[in-house]
């Protein structure tokens, strides 16, 4: 029907519409009133829509960067895209965004039946610290790294994954052992071990990890300072080519792992674990961590982004 040619349709046309969109009325309301049916009122709407009549426009306020974030899903095939506005922020500040939106993503997301997965650092620390309580239905949180540094710090696996386990009201399963052991034989006795053994089971039940993004330079692990890495491995991993790591699990710009002595003395989730679950979500930003955003969306390591404008842009 061409309604340049029939000012009564057109008229009507306009009605509903203003009724609908204007007056706020619903379909039936609009029906009783001019005597129509509503499947005559749900078709006047879609032709109004479909001939311009009614534009239909979403305003996105300057502090939202939807546009940007559905490129970057586009681009790495990602599920989502969370983009914080981190323009001259310092780098804590960033992190703190980051942990808000974090934690809001995993309270909109979390379901019945979910086995949530979480690693270590200052990045999750944050998440936690930024979550309101949330009773949940036969939610499980699961330590996916044993142990790393100081036990006492607030970035540490075992206290992030007991925190959040009890801000959910969930099941919980640590791992009960350090993230890096001295030596192979130390890690086959930890193995052994039937806590360790019931932890690792569950890694395949893991359906959300959220995961922090280390770079070489930030890793703590990496610091002169830390004690839980000898010198020889230190400088195995610093003059590799890689770029970061996942739960101390390095890998390269294009995503590959980076083999070192350290993957034989760490306890927890390995790549090809990370690679199995429905929904790794990483939480980094700052342009110091590009590279290692880059190495983990090349090796789609990770599905759910949750970074910073600036970082978004150079990604692009």
């Amino acid at each position: 029907m061409n309604i340049t040619h029939n000012s009564t349709e057109q008229r009507l046309l306009i009605k509903v519409s203003s009724m609908y969109y204007d007056q706020e009325l619903n379909q039936q309301q609009i029906a009783d009133r001019l005597n129509l049916s509503r499947p005559k009122v749900s078709r006047l709407l879609k032709m109004a829509r479909d001939t311009g009549v009614v534009q239909i426009k979403v305003i996105t306020p300057s502090t939202h960067y939807i546009d940007l974030e559905i490129e970057l899903e586009r681009r790495y095939k990602l599920q989502e895209v969370v983009i914080v506005d981190g323009d001259n922020l310092s780098h804590e500040l960033l992190k703190r965004k980051l942990g808000i939106a974090a934690a809001e993503y995993l309270l909109r997301t979390i379901t019945k039946n979910d086995v949530v997965g979480v690693t270590w650092g200052t990045t999750l620390q944050e998440m936690v610290d930024a979550l309101i309580p949330l009773p949940t239905e036969d939610v499980h949180v699961v330590q996916a790294l044993g142990g790393v540094g100081p036990p006492e710090a607030k970035a540490h696996s075992t206290d992030i994954s007991r925190r959040l386990s009890q801000i959910l009201n969930s099941k919980l399963t640590l791992l009960s052992a350090p993230g890096i052991v001295g030596s192979a034989e130390a890690k086959n006795i930890l193995l052994s071990d039937w806590q360790v053994k019931s932890a690792l089971k569950l890694f395949s039940k893991i359906n959300k990890l959220f995961v922090g993004l280390g770079g070489i330079e930030t890793n703590p692990v990496l610091q002169p300072s830390s004690q839980d890495v000898t010198e020889d491995l230190y400088n195995e991993i610093i003059h590799s080519n890689a770029v970061g790591d996942i739960a101390l699990r390095f890998f390269d710009v294009n995503g590959n792992p980076v083999v070192s002595k350290l993957d034989d003395l760490t306890i927890g989730i390995t790549i090809p674990e990370i690679k199995n679950i429905d929904t790794v979500i990483a939480i980094a930003g700052g342009l110091e961590k590009l590279h290692v955003i880059q190495g983990a969306l090349s090796g789609q390591l990770i599905n759910v982004l949750i970074t910073d404008r600036e970082t978004s842009e150079a990604l692009l």
